[in-house]
């Protein structure tokens, strides 16, 4: 059955990006949310705090309903007394969600080794908590360090922006896909401002953020793209030889990371693992779209694999990265084999960074066309100057 929570999220998010890209109202939407920035942050502020309030009163049902906690509480513990959690099956994780009789299985750990250490560090360092407010609370952590750094980017006021940053920190505590969340933004952050091989950094920085949940592959791959073929355009052999080491450099530190799980186990437990029906018998499946229409095909995962190719390929066209990364994100979700809300992050953030793009080049364009206007009226009454003057000595 298609997940209309999932669905209700990504079409939004297609229609902003659409309504964004078309120039719609979107510009003076936010314009009038400027003007009327105390009433804006007000209406946030209280979604926030009722959101914050329903989250502590209900704290161990939203814990009931998602297994993420759990599946890094277990891997986590096993990894410590030694045992290997891509290849035991000593995970727990349920069939379904929101069922209120919940089948729960076992399974290996289906995120990869970066989350694991990452985890298994913070585990260590807040782990008295108790399980599982050390897990929320170091999703919290992961999560604020991201919208920080992803404001700094967008160069909006806090007191509007920091309440739509809780509610998001909240509604993804219980998901560590705040970790990747984090990695993503730094990556976009190394593009943008920084002075040393920032096309490099950040395909490195967004290949360890692919290194903890398998999804943010796809911008890595659309990043790598962009910047070979902006190498190659501008016959940029620099470039090109940047984009490639930065590449290999985070294809050795994923070798290097999966030996010693054993490079099968780890690329069957959390790499296959997301895009098989099989593989994922005894877990949830289905929910996205395409995925509901051809359950059961036996060319499924040809056709999943010609879609997100043929928007990787069509997307070489677009200009603008984040266009790039949008196409081929919303042609994953299209197909993915579960509706996960992990993946939607990915589509956020590149949405954000695109309507701050398009925002940023229309006041570039009208403070242009403003420009041409008065050296037009400077031009004019030069002229007429001229004119008054020469009729005067005459």
């Amino acid at each position: 059955m298609i997940d209309l929570f999932f669905t209700g999220i990504f079409a939004s998010i297609i229609l902003l990006w659409v309504l964004g890209v078309r120039g719609f109202k979107i510009g003076r939407i936010a314009s009038a949310m400027k003007r009327h920035l105390a009433v804006t942050s007000v209406l946030f502020w209280t979604a926030l705090i009722i959101f914050a309030a329903l989250f502590i009163v209900y704290f161990d049902y939203f814990a009931d309903i998602h297994d993420i906690d759990e599946a890094v509480q277990a891997a986590v513990k096993h990894y410590l007394i030694g045992v290997n959690p891509y290849e035991e099956y000593v995970v727990p994780r349920f069939q379904g969600k929101y069922a209120p009789n919940v089948m729960w299985t076992l399974g290996p750990y289906n995120y990869l080794p970066i989350d694991l250490f990452v985890y298994v560090g913070l585990h260590e360092a807040i782990g008295w908590l108790g399980f599982p407010t050390w897990f929320v609370i170091a999703n919290l952590i992961l999560s604020g360090a991201a919208f920080v750094v992803l404001r700094k980017i967008l160069k909006t006021d806090w007191i509007a922006y920091a309440p739509v940053a809780g509610i998001v920190m909240l509604f993804f505590s219980f998901d560590n896909a705040s970790l990747t969340l984090l990695l993503m933004v730094l990556s976009m952050f190394a593009y943008k401002r920084a002075k040393w091989h920032p096309g490099g950094l950040a395909i490195l920085i967004m290949a360890l953020a692919t290194l903890t949940k398998v999804f943010a592959g796809i911008p890595l791959v659309v990043l790598v793209l962009y910047e070979f073929q902006a190498g190659i355009k501008a016959r940029s052999w620099k470039r090109v030889g940047e984009t490639v080491t930065a590449s290999a450099m985070g294809a050795g530190i994923a070798l290097l990371l999966f030996l010693p799980f054993g490079i099968t186990n780890v690329l069957d437990a959390a790499v296959f693992f997301h895009g098989s029906e099989d593989l994922r018998v005894g877990t949830s499946v289905g929910g996205t779209i395409l995925s509901e229409i051809l359950s059961g095909s036996e060319y499924y995962t040809m056709i999943s694999a010609a879609v997100v190719f043929a928007a990787l390929v069509v997307g070489m066209r677009l200009k603008s990265l984040n266009d790039r990364a949008l196409l081929a994100i919303v042609a994953f979700l299209l197909v993915a084999v579960k509706s996960s809300l992990a993946p939607l992050t990915v589509a956020g953030l590149f949405l954000i960074l695109r309507l701050k793009e398009l925002s940023d080049e229309r006041i570039v364009t009208r403070n242009a066309r403003d420009s041409d206007t008065t050296n037009h009226d400077l031009d004019a009454a030069q002229v007429e100057s001229n004119s008054l003057t020469h009729m005067g000595v005459r």
